[in-house]
């Protein structure tokens, strides 16, 4: 345009000159620069018709009445340069005709068939061609790949020639399953309008996003596995404790379980970011809540029983708590060290019903242990003074009273072991149980001289158990010389396997009955089937708090119990 109106001063573009040949008329020579802007614009638009023309071919549509609009698009130049060659043609611009003609060819006959060639741009997706009611109208190569003989169904509406692709139309960016040679492949399926103004036609395209959608669907399976864990694991901590938390290594509280309202009484939010110790009710058991940290973070896991704390009204709360250490992410096993420890995760079970249940045998064996021993005493030994006192008939009365008396003494005394066993915490420790066997057995011998014990040990059993399993040993060893007749048989013998120490002591008395039997093995007893004594039980809550085990085996005569301890590593 700037050449166009700067001519009259360079005259590069064209130069006019007045003629009278026929008639008088201005004449136009065109100038150098017109005739390469005319060539560069026909080479412009050569390049152009090439690259409409790849497109129809790339297309994969039907576009033959398109590339003869195209051909009319380009015939006027042909006009253009023959006008200029030869006078026979009028010297005339002609290729706005072809421009006309390719425009109302479009725009009236065949637009929506070139706005779907548009939507088919190379590299594009497998389509298929709808008009407005629906009805295939073409398709492309990649679709005959996917539906083998779709090519046959142009003309038919799609809701019969691929029923399973018809609600896709509604459903904007579905996928579509399709099943290959046991292969499934995933494909987007999307809608492009392909008309103007009320043009219902459209392109239905196919992307093939196999790769992806299996990624999809692995990472929501991984989800919903991770979720069903997560519930799982929730269910779990929601049976087996009220609460749960997470402290950072200064003890600050990271994370704490919306249960807690329910059993203390405080927000979640109230305690996040708080140190623990704000649930201990005195300063004691604030430094007691410090040395247990220490510990944990030490590498330590701790079960600790009856830990009081405060509720939000100010009352205390006794209750159970696991605390285990948290390790970074991603440390293995064998490389956790104290130095990879980030905080401490604890289980909270609340115990007021349990405390309140000991709180109460404390007191009844308090009682037992102090009021009715002492009375006892006394009563034992009046009872004795008269035994010597009198003679006769009245002289065994007083004897039987001092027997009873020193059978309900011993029974305070098992029911003073039971309490201290069941009190206690314990960490189970390596111990050779043959030394604290030969200490038993030469006690039971210098009590029962008459008593015949025949022993059969290794040099060494070493089981993870504590000092206190001499009880069980004492209480068994000593039932079987009491009531075994007057000149008792022993038999012990202690085996080491792989897993367990087995302890096996016989007798050859005349058996337990069934009730003891029971007491003895399960810690059962039936309410009008009472044993003779608290003995049988204390052996059982011994050993079962030692996490061993006890058996009365079947026996033609007399009575034989194994105990199995945890074998030592050691």
């Amino acid at each position: 345009m700037s050449l166009k109106l700067t001519n009259p001063i360079h005259g590069l573009y064209f130069t006019t000159s007045e003629t009278t040949a026929s008639f008088q008329y201005l004449a136009v020579e065109h100038g150098v620069l017109h005739w390469s802007a005319t060539g560069l614009s026909y080479v412009l638009a050569a390049i152009g018709l090439f690259m409409i023309f790849e497109l129809y071919v790339r297309s994969e549509y039907d576009t033959r009445p398109l590339g003869i609009l195209t051909v009319l698009l380009g015939l006027p130049v042909v006009f253009d340069i023959v006008a200029i060659a030869t006078p026979r043609l009028i010297n005339f611009i002609y290729a706005p005709i072809g421009v006309a003609i390719f425009a109302v060819g479009v725009l009236l006959v065949f637009q929506e068939r070139l706005l779907a060639v548009r939507t088919a741009l190379p590299g594009s997706a497998a389509s298929i061609y709808l008009d407005g009611d629906r009805r295939i109208t073409d398709v492309s190569d990649e679709v005959v790949k996917l539906f083998p003989g779709i090519e046959r169904a142009i003309g038919d509406p799609l809701s019969e020639a691929l029923p399973e692709a018809t609600p896709h139309l509604e459903a904007e960016g579905s996928i579509f399953e399709l099943s290959k040679n046991d292969d499934m492949r995933y494909y987007l399926v999307e809608t492009n309008p392909v008309g103007l103004a009320d043009s219902e036609a459209q392109v239905l395209s196919f992307t093939d996003v196999t790769r992806l959608e299996k990624k999809r669907r692995q990472l929501h399976r991984r989800e919903r596995e991770l979720d069903t864990q997560n519930e799982l694991y929730r269910a779990v901590l929601a049976a087996s404790f009220d609460f749960v938390y997470r402290m950072d290594p200064d003890g600050r509280l990271t994370f704490v379980s919306p249960s807690v309202e329910d059993a203390l009484g405080y927000e979640p939010e109230a305690l996040v970011g708080d140190r623990a110790d704000r649930l201990t009710p005195t300063n004691e058991a604030s430094d007691q809540a410090h040395r247990y940290l220490d510990d944990v973070l030490d590498g330590e896991s701790l079960q600790i029983q009856d830990f009081q704390l405060e509720h939000h009204d100010g009352k205390r709360v006794y209750a159970d708590i696991r605390v285990v250490p948290i390790y970074e992410p991603g440390i293995s096993e064998e490389e956790r060290t104290a130095e990879t420890i980030v905080g401490a995760q604890g289980m909270v079970r609340e115990t007021m019903e349990r405390h309140r249940r000991e709180s109460l045998i404390s007191v009844i064996n308090r009682v037992l242990r102090h009021n009715v021993r002492n009375k006892l005493t006394i009563i034992n030994g009046y009872a004795g003074r008269l035994s010597n006192d009198l003679d006769g008939k009245a002289a065994t009365n007083a004897d039987q009273i001092v027997d009873t008396a020193d059978s309900l003494i011993e029974l305070t005394e098992s029911a003073r072991e039971i309490a201290q066993v069941r009190s206690e915490s314990y960490k189970l420790e390596s111990h050779n149980v043959v030394p604290i066997l030969d200490g038993v057995v030469t006690e039971i011998e210098e009590q029962y001289p008459n008593a015949s014990i025949s022993v059969d040990t290794p040099e060494s059993a070493v089981a993870q158990t504590l000092p206190k399993i001499e009880t069980a040993f004492v209480e068994l060893l000593d039932n079987a010389a009491k009531h075994s007749g007057e000149s008792p048989s022993i038999d012990l013998e202690v085996a080491v396997g792989t897993e367990w120490v087995t302890v096996t002591i016989a007798d050859d008395g005349p058996g337990l009955p069934e009730n003891e039997r029971q007491a003895l093995s399960v810690g059962t007893e039936e309410p009008l089937a009472h044993g003779s004594g608290l003995g049988l039980w204390l052996i059982y809550w011994v050993v079962t708090t030692l996490d061993g085990d006890i058996e009365v085996l079947e026996a033609d005569q007399g009575t034989t119990v194994t105990i199995n301890l945890p074998k030592s590593d050691l």
